[in-house]
């Protein structure tokens, strides 16, 4: 881990701590916090009970994972205190550029130590990397109704996606009626999700099969073309209660069958 921070222009010899947020008190989620509130993350990194960050000039920012593993998301310059009261110090952290390509993708092994939320970073005692994650998908998430997905996007949202996640919590919470677009051709694909995981379980087969998702007409298309996925378009129709019955879910895709044509002239 080390290595991975000096190429990129952390000072070799500059003192530098790394920290590892974690909650341990079940009072909030810091993969929440971090993610989908960030300027309080920032707050809750600056503010210390104890002078902590004092003798050190740059702080590793990571994120507690299970056992003992850590997610890098960022160095941060320390320049000073900007005030002090009676229960806390508040530090003047400023983000150090260079790192954006490892943020929230590098994962390595905190140490035997995993119940000390900070510890000095040592050249001489490597931090094995235990993963290194592809891109996050950046694209937010604003209505079920709102979007369209290339099959690329897909595959990039499934593999980075963890349950902690904004895309992972709407699709999987909810049933539907979905289209695939063949946009070299225009046919059309219509299908429907249920089960525990919703939209999400299913799209995710697409993934895990190479873009089909078991389809017969998806299948042909990738015989004929292994790469055939990169035409394919992904959109929600419509949207179902989890409690809707398995039958009940397909009498609507059945009926957006009907409405577009999509076994006629189509890829059903």
């Amino acid at each position: 881990m080390q290595e991975l921070l000096y190429a990129r222009g952390l000072p070799r010899t500059a003192p530098t701590k790394l920290v590892r947020h974690r909650d341990t008190s079940g009072t909030m989620d810091i993969h929440d916090l971090y993610r989908n509130h960030r300027p309080a993350f920032l707050d809750y990194q600056r503010q210390q009970g104890n002078r902590v960050f004092d003798k050190c000039d740059f702080v590793v920012a990571c994120l507690g994972e299970p056992g003992s593993r850590a997610r890098f998301v960022g160095v941060f310059r320390v320049q000073g205190i900007e005030r002090e009261t009676e229960e806390h110090v508040y530090y003047n952290l400023v983000e150090v550029p260079g790192f954006a390509d490892l943020k929230e993708r590098v994962i390595f092994d905190w140490g035997k130590a995993a119940i000390s939320w900070h510890q000095w970073l040592r050249p001489e005692a490597g931090k094995t990397v235990l993963e290194i994650q592809p891109k996050p998908f950046s694209q937010p998430f604003t209505d079920y109704l709102d979007f369209t997905l290339s099959y690329a996007e897909l595959a990039q949202l499934v593999t980075s996606q963890s349950p902690r996640d904004e895309w992972y919590r709407m699709l999987s919470a909810t049933a539907g009626v979905y289209l695939i677009l063949d946009q070299s051709s225009g046919r059309q694909y219509i299908g429907s999700a249920s089960g525990t995981e919703g939209i999400w379980g299913r799209w995710r087969e697409y993934v895990t099969t190479g873009g089909h998702g078991g389809n017969v007409e998806l299948e042909k298309l990738l015989a004929a073309d292994a790469q055939h996925g990169r035409h394919f378009q992904f959109t929600v129709l419509m949207t179902l209660p989890k409690t809707m019955t398995r039958p009940e879910v397909i009498k609507r895709e059945y009926l957006f069958m009907k409405k577009l044509g999509s076994r006629a002239h189509g890829l059903n």
